[in-house]
């Protein structure tokens, strides 16, 4: 059967949840046993949509793993400072591009750290639950 994509995300999101696929073949191969058919393109084009990274332990949801890679928030208005393990910057300010905040201008990213500058007071908060450090 093929799947809608409203399909596929649910299953995929369910089958990452449970962890343990690592590759996008895996998760051909487990929407198939669901009886749900996809090609390798539409698979690609799923976890791109989806917002899904690779991790040693299989494919994760960026949210998810944005999460627990941050160290540290600190509001320092006009900016946040954002500390992360070294080599894992980019894809939390990446995150937090993509999240599109209104009150958030932009970030720049090193190894470990993050400069987000906000666009007026009070946005840090919205960043900071978006990255699940509230106060």
């Amino acid at each position: 059967m093929t799947a809608t994509k409203g399909q596929r995300h649910q299953a995929i999101l369910a089958l990452v949840n449970r962890g343990g696929v690592h590759t996008q073949q895996e998760l051909a191969e487990a929407l198939a046993r669901r009886g749900l058919r996809a090609t390798q393109a539409t698979i690609s084009r799923d976890v791109q949509e989806l917002g899904l990274v690779r991790s040693v332990g299989g494919y994760r949801s960026s949210t998810d793993l944005v999460r627990e890679l941050v160290l540290s928030v600190e509001l320092v208005e006009p900016v946040v400072v954002i500390k992360t393990p070294p080599g894992t910057a980019n894809l939390v300010a990446r995150r937090i591009d993509e999240a599109a905040l209104p009150g958030v201008a932009g970030t720049v990213a090193g190894d470990d750290t993050i400069i987000a500058v906000l666009r007026r007071r009070g946005a840090g908060r919205a960043l900071k639950d978006l990255l699940g450090h509230v106060d």
